[in-house]
C-alpha cells in the first residue's frame, strides 16, 4: 500500500496550531523530527534551530488535505516554511519514525524504549533493578511518544508522586489514551486495573500492542475501546484516578459528559496557558473541588484536581 508523506519545515512556534490542523485533517499519522543531522543548515542558525520538521502521512487520493496544509504554510509562514511530497510504501513509512525515536529518561525513574531496542544491550542497561521502569512503545501512527510535554508533564508527575509514596491508584480510566503509554506508566507503577479509551481506531491498535509488548503480572488488567467520553463504563464504574491528556477544546466541548466520570481525582494536561483560568472555571462550574498540584512547560499545563 502506498502513502504520500508531506515533508514540512515550519517555525516551531506555530507547531500546536500545525498539529491542531493535522488532528481535524484525520491524517494517517504524524510526528515531529526532533533532531536531523541532514537536514540544511537555517540562515543565521543558533545551536537550537527555530525551526521545527514534521513527516504527515496521507492516503495517495487525500489531495484535499495536501492542499489544506500547504494554504495553511502560504498563510502563516509565507517566508520560513518550505514543503515536499513523495510517495512511499508502507514498509517505508512504518520504518520511517526509527531512525529518530530513542531511548530517553522521565523524571527519576521511568526510561521510555522503543519497542524494536527493548533486547538492545546499550539499553537493558537503563532499568536494571533500583535503576530504572521502562515503558516499552511504538507509537505507530497514535499520539504519545513521550516527547510531547503533556504526556511528560503527567509521567513525571507519576514518577514525583510514585517517590514520595502518594501514588496509591488501584484503578484507573484513561481518556483519549493515544499510544496507551500513559496507561502502560500507571500499570509498571502499580495500578491494577485500567480502562482507556480513544476515538481513533489506530490508537486502540496500537494501545493494545504496546501494552502486550510490556511485562505485567497477572493482578494487571487493561481494557481498551474505541469510544468517546460518553463511554457508559466511565460513569457505571467507580475509578480512583481518571487522566485525560486532551486539547482544551475537546475538554471544554464535553465537561457535562466528563463531570459524570465516576472519579473523584482527574489528572489533566493538554490545557495551553491562555485556557488554564478558564478551564479551572469550568470544573470549578461542573465538578466543585480543588486544585491539588499544577505544573507549565513550555505554556502546556498539568493540572490534578479533585472533586468535592
Amino acid at each position: 500500500m502506498e502513502y504520500r508523506e508531506v515533508k514540512v519545515n515550519l517555525p516551531k512556534d506555530l507547531s500546536d496550531e500545525f498539529y491542531a490542523l493535522l488532528d481535524s485533517l484525520q491524517c494517517a499519522g504524524y510526528y515531529e523530527i526532533l533532531f536531523d543531522g541532514e537536514a540544511p543548515k537555517e540562515k543565521d542558525q543558533g545551536l537550537i534551530r527555530e525551526n521545527t520538521n514534521i513527516r504527515i502521512y496521507l492516503q495517495t487520493d487525500e489531495i484535499s488535505k495536501e492542499l489544506q496544509i500547504i494554504i495553511f504554510l502560504k498563510i502563516n509562514a509565507p517566508d520560513n516554511s518550505n514543503y515536499e511530497t513523495r510517495l512511499i510504501e508502507t514498509r517505508d513509512y512504518e520504518e520511517a519514525y526509527k531512525e529518530y525515536y530513542k531511548p530517553f529518561p522521565i523524571g527519576r525513574k521511568l526510561w521510555v524504549i522503543p519497542t524494536w531496542e527493548k533486547k538492545e544491550p546499550t539499553t537493558i542497561n537503563l532499568w536494571k533493578p533500583n535503576s530504572g521502569i521502562p515503558l516499552f512503545i511504538n507509537p505507530g501512527v497514535a499520539f504519545g511518544t513521550g516527547h510531547h510535554e503533556t504526556t511528560k508533564l503527567i509521567l513525571e508527575y507519576f514518577d514525583e508522586l510514585h517517590a514520595q509514596n502518594k501514588f496509591n491508584f488501584q484503578s484507573a480510566c484513561d481518556i483519549g489514551t493515544g499510544s496507551g503509554i500513559l496507561s502502560i506508566g500507571l500499570a509498571k507503577l502499580n495500578t491494577n486495573k485500567i480502562f482507556a479509551l480513544d476515538i481513533d481506531p489506530n490508537a486502540v491498535k496500537a494501545a493494545w500492542s504496546n501494552w502486550l509488548d510490556n511485562e505485567f503480572d497477572s493482578e494487571k488488567s487493561f481494557t481498551v475501546e474505541e469510544s468517546g467520553i460518553d463511554n457508559p463504563k466511565l460513569e457505571n464504574t467507580q475509578y480512583d484516578l481518571a487522566i485525560a491528556n486532551i486539547t482544551f477544546a475537546v475538554l471544554s466541548q464535553n465537561i457535562r459528559q466528563l463531570a459524570k466520570v465516576n472519579s473523584k481525582r482527574f489528572i489533566f494536561s493538554g490545557i495551553v496557558s491562555d485556557k488554564k483560568d478558564t478551564f479551572l472555571n469550568l470544573l470549578q462550574s461542573h465538578l466543585p473541588g480543588k486544585l491539588l498540584y499544577s505544573k507549565e512547560w513550555n505554556e502546556w499545563w498539568v493540572l490534578d484536581w479533585i472533586k468535592n
